[in-house]
């Protein structure tokens, strides 16, 4: 018996997540006990995956057993709160030789070095022997029961697991549970535990948009979830479009190219990052910002054989190695989506001429009256699938739209939701279009700047209240809201990367800064003993170039409990000094900004960052670095006074109501359970 490797009888096994009659120990087979060869805080940090992710994985590990159905059932109590989620496929099964070996090793796996399922029936998705570790975003005790031809003959193995001992796995050989070949997974959802994403009415959208190519290339193959079949025919418009990719040098020999291909969806999708595939269209990993549009509904797949055989590592490292050519793809799919808004648009106002029933002239009789018809059109396209077919029905509808437009725009979200029945979801991209301007000023920068000032007064929100910045975590919560949101440092660090010769020479003088300091590409490995992530102080870092200079921009993210006082004044000083002297940058032409953001500092250091003929926060001045200390207070009056004169313009105040819905809606991810709670 190797290592790690133990036998226990029948009643023992089932305690571990098992619903069984407790078997006696002279009865039944016997079970082995391992222990997958990785530390419990790297599994748990499953549990934090995305649950309709999570729910892929299991299916692509049935289509990799060459499945050709699969049926995911979520089973819910009688408040209607889902307990079980059974994953059903008809698979090869698994063996146990095959369980001992897949269930004890972690990274390694029999699908690694190929590239079609067993028989070369179909394409392989799954490499690094992850995919079950997913289960854990979904509940905290698991049996995989399987029946596996072995020998000429069926054979059954049953697998368990729970989050309570997330390291060990038990595996029993039994006798087969079904007839045929195949593979039933069974977890269960703890009391309280929220499984939002599978609850959304787009739940089954989103998990056919993550398999939509596969589908398609093998139409034979039928995957539900809970009870619906997954379809891409049904929600896809008209043929995916391959965009044409402006590659950098360093991809001009790949054959095929790099290219993004953009599908349109006839309904709205919560999941709307653009998803990281392999040449064949296999979805792999979604990256980044989540592509909203109040028009145009879609998911982009960037497809690259590069990806073909990228781990999951790899994959968390794409801003760094791929920096290139997610810049490509994401100006591809700007560039596509607004040319598909602006086609959309004209197409459906075309419509409304040809019926007779456009309520504006060609030419707009004055400056309010081209406001005015330029905001119906945003409003009836976005509207479009809910006015009626025809007759008069459609022309009130449209007569309505235009009353509210001109005389009462406080009604028109009423009129959307009685009238139109517009659908919560596309009542709020409107909203977050029209809703924030009254819609007075639809201008290309109301969006942008509406959404800034939501994000200013959200933080404040956050912060300044006592509980919530209790609950506030810097590593999973706090820093991904600041990492998209880089313009409160200045606009142009927003299109600025992430640089991978930088991180060695950061972590190299990380110690200047004290204990409970991490760069936020480390940010995964720092996790408490219950899988979540530990507090500390993060270190973000980007940088911008062009033909003549670099600039480099280094933030450390204080925890909010803490008060900045002169040790961490010094301690920023001698960490910038530390990095600008290290010989890989001494003598490079660039500029350095070193900021050290914190909720409060000490009044022992206001001599330091308030001195005399420089600006405010400023305490060490140099002509290749600036190191400065700034509050949240004046990080946020500072964006907020930029903002100013679109403000007024837009006539727009941001609410607390506002910037609250703000936060759930674009942070859901990242903000305190508290706040998703609505207040009493």
């Amino acid at each position: 018996m190797s290592m790690g490797e133990n036998e226990t009888d029948g009643a023992q096994l089932s305690g571990v997540g098992l619903t069984g009659v407790e078997v006696p120990a002279q009865a039944g087979p016997q079970a082995v006990e391992f222990q997958l060869e990785v530390g419990e805080r790297k599994i748990l940090h499953f549990a934090r995956k995305p649950q309709i992710g999570a729910v892929a994985e299991l299916v692509w590990n049935a289509l990799d057993a060459n499945a050709t159905q699969v049926d995911v059932e979520l089973r819910r109590t009688s408040m209607q709160a889902i307990s079980d989620i059974v994953v059903t496929d008809n698979g090869d099964g698994i063996t146990a030789e095959r369980a001992r070996s897949s269930f004890r090793d972690f990274g390694t796996t029999w699908k690694a070095g190929r590239t079609h399922t067993e028989g070369g029936t179909r394409i392989m998705h799954g490499r690094n022997g992850e995919g079950r570790l997913f289960a854990f975003a979904l509940g905290d005790r698991f049996t995989w029961e399987s029946v596996a031809e072995a020998d000429g003959s069926l054979a059954g193995v049953r697998i368990a697991g729970s989050a309570d001992h997330a390291t060990i796995w038990q595996v029993e050989e039994t006798p087969p549970a079904r007839a045929g070949t195949g593979t039933t997974v069974r977890i269960e959802v703890p009391q309280g535990k929220t499984l939002r994403r599978l609850e959304n009415d787009d739940a089954a959208a989103n998990l056919t948009a993550k398999l939509a190519f596969y589908l398609r290339a093998y139409p034979d193959v039928i995957v539900t979830f809970d009870g619906e079949r997954l379809d891409p025919s049904d929600i896809i418009v008209g043929d995916p479009i391959d965009l044409r990719l402006d590659l950098p040098q360093d991809y001009a020999q790949d054959d095929p190219a790099p290219v993004v291909t953009f599908v349109e969806w006839n309904q709205r999708m919560s999941d709307r990052k653009m998803l990281i595939c392999n040449a064949e269209g296999i979805a792999l990993y979604d990256h980044g910002r989540e592509w909203s549009d109040s028009i145009v509904s879609f998911t982009p797949y960037l497809r690259s054989n590069r990806f073909n055989t990228t781990s999951v590592d790899d994959l968390h490292m794409l801003p760094m190695t791929h920096a290139g050519l997610l810049d490509a793809a994401e100006k591809a799919i700007r560039d596509h989506l607004a040319q598909r808004s602006a086609e959309i648009s004209a197409e459906v106002v075309r419509q409304l001429k040809d019926e007779g029933i456009y309520p504006y002239p060609e030419r707009a009789a004055s400056r309010i009256q081209q406001i005015e018809s330029q905001a119906f059109d945003v409003v009836v396209t976005v509207a479009r699938h809910a006015l009626p077919d025809k007759g008069a029905a459609r022309q009130l509808s449209v007569d309505l739209i235009q009353t509210a437009l001109e005389s009462s725009p406080g009604d028109l979200h009423k009129i959307l939701e009685k009238v139109l029945s517009l659908s919560d979801n596309d009542r709020r991209h409107l909203a977050n279009l029209l809703d924030s301007t009254d819609l007075s000023h639809v201008i290309g920068a109301a969006t942008t700047v509406t959404n800034r000032l939501n994000f200013i007064g959200g933080l404040r929100k956050l912060l300044a209240d006592d509980q919530l910045r209790r609950e506030l975590r810097e590593v999973d919560q706090l820093h991904p809201m600041i990492a998209q949101n880089l313009w409160l440092f200045g606009e142009d660090w927003t299109i600025a990367r992430t640089e991978v010769g930088l991180t060695n020479v950061l972590q190299a003088h990380l110690d200047e800064l004290g204990d409970d300091v991490a760069l936020e590409t480390q940010l995964d490995a720092i996790e408490r003993e219950d899988g979540r992530s530990g507090r500390v102080d993060i270190l973000l870092f980007r940088s911008r170039r062009d033909d003549n200079s670099t600039e480099r921009i280094i933030v450390e993210l204080k925890r909010p409990t803490v008060q900045v006082g002169k040790k961490e004044l010094d301690q920023i000083k001698s960490y910038a000094r530390a990095v600008i002297d290290n010989p890989q940058y001494r003598g490079v032409n660039c500029k350095w900004r070193f900021y050290l953001i914190t909720y409060d500092y000490a009044p022992t250091i206001l001599r330091d960052i308030r001195q005399r003929d420089k600006p405010e926060g400023l305490c060490d001045d140099q002509d290749d670095y600036e190191v400065w200390v700034k509050s949240w207070g004046e990080i946020l009056d500072s964006a907020e006074k930029k903002l100013l004169f679109f403000q007024r313009q837009l006539d727009y105040d941001a609410t607390d109501q506002r910037v609250t819905q703000h936060l759930r809606d674009s942070y859901a991810h990242f903000i305190p359970d508290t706040l998703h709670r609505p207040a009493p």
